[in-house]
């Protein structure tokens, strides 16, 4: 059983240090660790090139504020200050083939550190990537997968949840936003927070990877976590639409389950439709 190392965190207030942090020397000798900056560009284009340079499992980066923060498809990401902003270098011992499973246990670990806070009470998952509440998006987990200087796969998961600033600006065709303080009278620090998810997300990754390695090698990669993750997906049994990355309408119907590869099942009236999550995002018909 792997202890659980104490965080350590490195205060750093400008960006041009996150440069010098992630150098080839410093990322080969890093230890695991969680550095927190003011502001940067985006902390996951941070460790993509920290993770290239060898930067270890467990390496963190979190920001006050972000400048090009963004999320799923390349839309911008408010990243005013306030809110929870990290990205975690992940090297699991799986098929790089299965990191398609990190977002849902990223999110899972998300909602686990936010449960031990007390803050999830009305907190579930929209598949296949965001944190919601109240009909509206509390978070999202961004997950890039790459490759190091030496060949070898890394992912970078990169985690944003709304505490004390609630973006007003609504994508299109997308949620409009909620924060922990709308949800509840008092949230914890920020820090408190990054503590929680950092260890969560680390420690449920490493038991989804060990888990999986149990299996059949053909086994999808959320049949790890399957059954958790549906217990806390919104608008399973309700009827939805299925929409392209263009806005178009693919498919309407009863969104019945998502399978061990991290598809999505809608019942429709022709039968059943079977949706990647790059293909497609679900809205709820009554919207």
């Amino acid at each position: 059983v792997q202890m659980r190392q104490r965080l350590h965190i490195v205060s750093i207030s400008r960006h041009h240090c996150v440069i010098h942090l992630f150098n080839k020397e410093v990322a080969a000798a890093m230890d695991a660790q969680l550095t927190i900056v003011d502001v940067t560009g985006s902390t996951n284009d941070d460790l993509l090139e920290a993770g290239k340079q060898g930067a270890p499992h467990g390496t963190g980066l979190a920001a006050r504020a972000q400048t090009a923060g963004r999320g799923r498809r390349g839309h911008k990401w408010d990243s005013t200050a306030g809110n929870l902003l990290l990205s975690i270098v992940l090297r699991p011992c799986v098929n790089p083939a299965k990191y398609s499973g990190l977002a849902a246990v990223s999110g899972l670990a998300v909602l686990e550190a936010l449960e031990k806070q007390g803050l999830a009470n009305e907190i579930g998952l929209k598949w296949p990537n965001d944190l919601v509440a109240r009909g509206r998006k509390l978070g999202g987990i961004l997950v890039e997968a790459a490759r190091d200087n030496e060949g070898k796969p890394f992912a970078v998961c990169g985690i944003g949840v709304n505490v004390n600033y609630t973006p007003q600006e609504v994508p299109d065709g997308g949620l409009a936003a909620i924060g922990l303080s709308d949800l509840n009278e008092s949230v914890p620090a920020v820090d408190m927070l990054l503590d929680e998810v950092y260890h969560a997300v680390i420690d449920a990754v490493d038991a989804w990877a060990e888990r999986l390695n149990s299996m059949e090698e053909n086994t999808g990669p959320l049949a790890p976590v399957h059954d958790e993750y549906i217990a806390h997906l919104n608008w399973i049994g309700k009827h939805v639409i299925a929409r392209s990355p263009a806005g178009d309408e693919l498919a309407r119907g009863i969104f019945r389950t998502v399978d061990d590869c991290g598809r999505a099942c809608i019942e429709t009236e022709s039968g059943l439709c079977v949706f990647h999550f790059e293909e497609a995002s679900l809205r709820p018909l009554s919207e």
